[in-house]
């Protein structure tokens, strides 16, 4: 069994047995999930469907693709947040996650001083009772799911 964390929630994901959450929508190469330790509802992770740990290992293609979901993620968020942008980032050090992801998180207009930029971050890795809601997640990915099979077809 594979330890990287990325890779056990893609087998999860191809055996359907992912929550709607964890399985917003599939395009050849990417994968659309909600962070599942988060308390920002809408803090959304594109996830490499092979394992690749850095940017240079993606090909043409993935490349291609994933400025195009990035795009339309963010038009989704904005629609359904009501946020005024989006930031991305892109890690891939942790150690249960060193596949390459996106976070796509919604920048919100009330969004507090401390929580702007990079320190938004405090809002990810919270324990249980701090974390969105699985119904309050499923909801939002049954609806962004709609948005982007819509804009994709």
């Amino acid at each position: 069994m594979t330890t990287c964390k990325s890779c056990q929630l893609m087998i999860r994901r191809n055996e359907g047995a992912a929550p709607p959450w964890d399985n917003i929508y599939r395009s050849a190469y990417w994968d659309l999930v909600h962070a599942y330790n988060t308390s920002y509802l809408g803090w959304l992770v594109l996830v490499a469907r092979r394992h690749i740990e850095a940017l240079d290992e993606m090909t043409a293609a993935e490349a291609s693709d994933l400025g195009a979901l990035l795009r339309e993620v963010s038009i989704a968020l904005k629609r359904e947040r009501c946020c005024q942008k989006t930031y991305v980032m892109q890690f891939a050090e942790s150690a249960e996650h060193r596949h390459v992801h996106f976070h796509v998180v919604p920048r919100m207009p009330d969004q507090a001083a401390e929580d702007i930029a990079f320190r938004v971050m405090r809002h990810l890795g919270l324990s249980q009772e701090k974390r969105c809601g699985e119904a309050q997640m499923n909801a939002l990915a049954r609806t962004l799911r709609r948005e982007l099979v819509s804009m994709r077809q």
